[in-house]
């Protein structure tokens, strides 16, 4: 600790950004590790499973070692933020905001049957799930 008080302000700092530079280099490298040693291989094998799981008409495989699901995705974004306002504040909906689309209540509306308001976009897509068995 004496090293450190002694340090002249000026230093402090030039060794602080010196650090928080390796630092953010050394994370990206090990991002970047990660990703080819692992994040690859995993994503071509979600897109496989996905794509037998379609073929054979099913919702999920087991194996020895695990399950291969298929899981539900869904996204809601505003399309038009004027436009959505708009709506919430003319139909007095406050349940369909944050000032963001309402993910939860917008998906129970499709489920009732009912349209989205207006200036929001929904998608719903397949992902991969794998858990292991106990």
């Amino acid at each position: 600790m004496d090293a450190e008080v002694k340090m002249k302000p000026a230093e402090l700092v030039e060794e602080y950004i010196r650090l928080r530079d390796t630092k953010q280099r050394k994370e990206k490298e090990f991002e970047e590790a990660v990703k080819l040693a692992f994040s690859d291989r995993m994503r071509e094998i979600e897109v496989t499973l996905i794509d037998t799981l379609n073929e054979l008409g099913v919702e999920s495989i087991s194996g020895k070692s695990g399950t291969a699901y298929k899981k539900v995705s869904t996204s809601v974004t505003v399309a038009d933020p004027r436009e959505f306002r708009r709506h919430v504040i003319g139909t007095e909906q406050w349940d369909l905001t944050d000032w963001r689309a309402n993910k939860t209540i917008i998906n129970e509306m499709i489920e009732r049957g009912e349209p989205i308001p207006p200036g929001v976009n929904r998608s719903a897509f397949y992902t991969i799930g794998i858990r292991r068995k106990s």
